[in-house]
């Protein structure tokens, strides 16, 4: 369900917010529909975890990250000082991983959420409970095969 707030604005610039919300968003994740299965629209199960074993290790921790907060949000700091990245290396990932979400799975949107705060200069993401589920189980499955084959 969409969320609305109420803001305040003089008379003289109603014009200029309406033509910013008129353009389409900068990121294109900024928030989803969750199915009955609990996935975000589109998303499946096998999705999932087939996005998880193909991202780079440095995605992996960042998807972990956020998942380990569900359904709370995460800040880009957060994520960075939980998965042992720089926050440059945690925006410098989600770059690739949007070019790979669109072409290679066909997605228009993330399987997490991501809302830019502009008055404090952040983003913060978030995934659903079932999403987090997925990714946590797919992280220790992942995990157990690297352990097998080393």
């Amino acid at each position: 369900m969409l969320e609305f707030v109420s803001v305040q604005i003089p008379v003289e610039r109603v014009q200029e917010v309406y033509e910013l919300l008129g353009r389409p968003p900068v990121w294109p994740s900024v928030a989803h529909h969750v199915t009955e299965d609990g996935y975000p629209a589109g998303w499946s199960q096998h999705t999932l975890d087939r996005m998880f074993v193909e991202s780079s290790d440095a995605m992996r921790r960042i998807l972990r990250a956020i998942a380990d907060q569900a359904p709370g949000w995460v800040t880009t700091a957060d994520i960075a000082a939980s998965s042992d990245l720089t926050v440059r290396q945690v925006v410098a990932s989600l770059g690739p991983f949007e070019k790979r979400v669109r072409g290679r799975y066909g997605m228009s949107l993330w399987p997490f959420e991501a809302r830019e705060f502009v008055d404090a200069g952040i983003f913060k993401y978030s995934m659903s409970p079932q999403t987090a589920d997925r990714i946590i189980e797919s992280a220790a499955q992942v995990e157990r095969h690297e352990k097998a084959t080393s």
